[in-house]
């Protein structure tokens, strides 16, 4: 509210002045277009240090904006009193009203993503240096710096600078429109504040007034006009963001993101368009550019899509994994297990017993009470490594069941063939001779219990689990150290 009472108090003593002081209206305006751009450049500076850490960097392609137009102003000023022009369209001023969009305007073009890779700021570099040139040729193909040569001319160049306010003002509304971030909003918010009220303050003055019959500032009360913009931008930004009560869906967010960076090359193609009766080769160099530019972009914005995708995917994979992981030994953990022996059992075509190993390191409590938990953990992990090592088949999965439990799924194994397996298995870990004082056998040994089961319609992984538990628990019952094997047995019940 204190802005735009300060707004509406600088534009009541810019009427006043030109009122009381006809004779020194021009540099009462002059002196009022100064003031309130610079307080402009001073908002946006100010709203980038507000930005955050790190700052919005757009905020200062505002500030270039800014500062061009007052570099143009500076120049009329000097038209007006250093050289005596009365011209209506000086030409260096005017090249310069002209040029200032150009650094908002590649703002208002950059999407959030690819305003982060380097191709994409290289092609919208090479696109508003061309820009630049071709604003440079069509403003002194109309005019000299001496300004235009008649009425005509002058028309030619307000109407060039209706056609680019308008459209950074319909550009910067459609970025406001369609934000989903609290950034994006006051940003656009305040371009589109500026643009808005400069399009229509702009072409009501060049139309109605400069080309009226009051071509020099100060012979006319509407030079306020030109003080709105600046301050609308100044209270936009000193305002705080408002509750929002409309969001844009997320389909137009996307889309008016992805469309953003058209804006600049079709301003190019555009300015080509306008260049080419005089200067054919730049102009048809210029609108090439601008489809090869925006067909570039595109190109790489899809091979940068196609790189994420395929990262989040490795990613994925990497995730998924972890969670099949045990990451104490490295081996597949429980989850991992019950999901092969699922994906086994109903295997299309299964027609093999698929057999399961329960393996349980005897005495393991009393190891980790003479050693400790963190020498038993290294116990698991060079027991994982010594039942990996060898004796298993590439179609065996072993995992660590639970605690110093592990298991080994066998497809196409039948119950004589994994009670050798498992035998195999209990004389390499006794091999090892791994001390283990605390125990009858003196060294570390494991108890393994065996079991075989035909997969059918009435039977499911759980009931070979339960057998070769029960084959585990009769084979340390019977003095440990040893591998206990379990006929299959047959379900009463049928299973989903």
């Amino acid at each position: 509210m204190k802005a735009l009472i300060a707004a509406v108090l600088i534009v009541a003593a810019h009427v006043a002045g030109l009122a009381l002081m006809p004779s020194r209206g021009m540099t009462v305006s002059y002196v009022f277009f100064f003031a309130v751009a610079s307080l402009a450049v001073a908002g946006t500076v100010r709203a980038f240090r507000r930005s955050g850490t790190p700052g919005d960097r757009r905020w200062w392609l505002l500030t270039a904006s800014l500062l061009l137009w007052t570099i143009g102003m500076g120049l009329s000023a000097r038209q007006d009193y250093t050289l005596d022009n009365a011209n209506l369209a000086p030409g260096d001023s005017m090249f310069f009203y002209i040029l200032y969009v150009l650094p908002v305007l590649v703002a208002v073009s950059s999407a959030p993503v690819a305003a982060r890779k380097y191709w994409a700021l290289g092609i919208d570099l090479v696109l508003a240096s061309l820009l630049g040139v071709l604003f440079y040729v069509r403003t002194f193909s109309i005019v000299s710096l001496q300004g235009a040569i008649g009425p005509q001319q002058a028309i030619d160049v307000a109407y060039m600078l209706d056609f680019e306010n308008a459209c950074l003002a319909v550009a910067a509304s459609l970025r406001f429109l369609a934000t989903d971030r609290a950034d994006d909003h006051a940003f656009f918010r305040s371009v589109t504040a500026f643009f808005v009220t400069y399009a229509l303050a702009g072409f009501f003055y060049n139309h109605f007034v400069a080309l009226g019959g009051n071509p020099n500032f100060g012979t006319s009360l509407w030079d306020v006009l030109l003080d709105v913009p600046f301050l609308a931008l100044v209270t936009t930004m000193a305002a705080r963001l408002p509750q929002r009560h409309w969001h844009a869906p997320v389909y137009l967010v996307r889309f008016v993101q992805s469309a953003s960076p058209t804006f600049l090359a079709m301003s190019v193609l555009g300015f080509g368009l306008m260049v080419i009766p005089g200067y054919p080769s730049l102009g048809i160099a210029g609108a090439i550019a601008a489809v090869i530019g925006i067909g570039l972009r595109g190109t790489l914005a899809q091979v940068d899509l196609v790189e994420e995708e395929y990262r989040l995917s490795r990613s994925r994979e990497e995730l998924q994994g972890l969670v099949f992981i045990d990451s104490l030994t490295g081996l597949a953990n429980r989850r991992a297990l019950d999901e092969r022996l699922l994906r086994e059992w109903h295997r299309p075509g299964q027609r093999e017993p698929i057999a399961l190993l329960m393996m349980d390191v005897d005495y393991f409590k009393e190891y980790n009470d003479r050693y400790g938990h963190l020498a038993g953990d290294d116990c698991l992990r060079a027991l994982a490594d010594t039942l990996t090592a060898r004796g298993l088949r590439p179609s065996d999965f072993i995992a660590r069941f639970g605690g110093e439990e592990f298991a080994v799924v066998a497809p196409g194994t039948r119950l004589d063939d994994a009670l050798a397996l498992a035998e195999d298995l209990r004389s390499q870990v006794e091999a090892q001779a791994i001390l283990h004082p605390t125990s009858p056998f003196g060294i570390l040994t494991i108890t393994i219990g065996a079991a075989a089961m035909h997969p059918t319609a009435n039977s499911g992984p759980l009931d070979l689990l339960n057998a070769a538990d029960r084959a585990l628990y009769r084979a340390k019952e019977a003095g440990r150290n040893r591998v206990g094997g379990a006929v299959e047995p047959r379900p009463a019940t049928s299973r989903a």
